[in-house]
């Protein structure tokens, strides 16, 4: 081998005498020229097989980082649900995974995580999988700008007339009383959303003392998602 690379440079170093530097380019361009027609479908093969293998060894880092941060978040959760008194915390995310006829994507949001109280039953995934955001429009276009917002219970009009997409999915899903939605900033959009759940009427007592403690928690999670890109 080092005697194949050594008369390749001597033969190189002649040609330089002979033609120049300028004219060296061009003899050397026109070697890789019939080199590459030649091999043509070796260099194809092993540039696909070069991609193919990025994509999985990506992949492969993505994965990692989203077991991590599942495995992370599982105790802020926790913590999170036993300083509130909420008997579930519902973690979701948004994707985009579809568009319109004219590339317009859709927003949809999954359930995640949650954690739930000793003796609580936990919320199916099922039936928070693939849930679009269109149904949860207002209750969307509130929060995103930080706003949090409480549904007091089965008594409270006030929200089931302004949110009744959100209400309505709720109760049908999971059947609790009492919620609180905070979103997940990100950096240009929101990332995802907080579901507290109360299974009971129950007081609203600490519900100013609840959203202090959600302001603490939220940029902790939001963190947390945002170091795992």
């Amino acid at each position: 081998m080092l005697d194949h690379i050594k008369d390749l440079t001597d033969a190189l170093v002649r040609l330089d005498k002979r033609v120049g530097f300028r004219g060296l380019v061009k003899y050397v361009a026109l070697i890789l020229v019939i080199f590459g027609l030649f091999n043509f479908k070796s260099i194809v093969k092993g540039g696909i097989e070069l991609v193919i293998e990025l994509q999985e060894e990506m992949h492969n880092e993505k994965m990692e980082k989203r077991d991590q941060l599942l495995a992370e978040l599982v105790p802020i959760l926790a913590e999170f649900r036993g300083e509130t008194g909420a008997d579930r915390v519902l973690y979701f995310e948004y994707h985009n995974s579809k568009e319109n006829l004219v590339g317009i994507p859709f927003k949809y949001i999954d359930l995640v995580l949650q954690s739930t109280k000793y003796g609580v039953i936990p919320v199916s995934e099922y039936g928070y999988q693939d849930i679009n955001v269109g149904a949860i429009t207002e209750l969307y276009e509130v929060i995103k700008n930080g706003e949090i917002v409480y549904c007091h219970g089965s008594d409270d009009t006030d929200f089931q007339r302004k949110y009744q997409g959100t209400y309505a999915l709720l109760q049908e899903v999971d059947g609790s009383k009492r919620q609180m939605f905070i979103s997940i900033p990100g950096v240009n959009q929101p990332i995802g959303l907080i579901v507290l759940e109360w299974l009971g009427d129950g007081e609203d007592n600490n519900t100013d003392n609840i959203k202090r403690v959600s302001k603490n928690f939220v940029p902790r999670i939001n963190g947390l998602i945002l170091s795992k890109q």
